[in-house]
């Protein structure tokens, strides 16, 4: 009987170590896990109330999108496919912070959004500011 009580011990310690790697690895998120593309939903909520659905792609750590806005020019036109470019970084808690600017493409405002990313690293939400003092939340999913 111990010879067979001994055996089993170190399969279920073996066993019990390795979930426990599964689930602590799970909820980690890694630069890798941003890569790929992304719709995302903000509204802005202070200054000039308007909604936007940007669709953008992340590879290593850049950035790259564009942006349709309920709001028109000075001229009435909408302002929809607006480019940008930016950087995306996550930390270990899945936090995770992601710029677009579109000042490359002659619109004269950046936009930092402060991000959590859902467990299943698919879906985040958060929120957002600009440099006109704009301020939002946004949320997404990876397609």
């Amino acid at each position: 009987m111990k010879r067979m009580i001994f055996p089993t011990t170190v399969v279920s310690l073996i066993l019990c170590s390795q979930v426990h790697a599964f689930f602590e690895e799970e909820g980690r998120c890694q630069k890798r896990d941003l890569r790929g593309n992304w719709v995302s939903y903000q509204n802005e909520v202070l200054k000039n109330p308007h909604t936007g659905v940007c669709k953008f792609s992340v590879e290593s750590g850049k950035v790259e999108g564009i942006c349709d806005f309920s709001l028109k020019d000075e001229q009435g036109h909408p302002l929809t496919g607006l480019q940008f470019t930016g950087e995306a970084t996550v930390k270990e808690d899945c936090s995770a912070r992601l710029t677009m600017d579109f000042t490359p493409f002659g619109r004269p405002f950046v936009s930092a959004f402060d991000l959590q990313l859902h467990r299943n690293k698919k879906s985040f939400v958060g929120r957002w500011e600009n440099t006109f003092g704009a301020l939002g939340t946004a949320n997404g999913v990876k397609q």
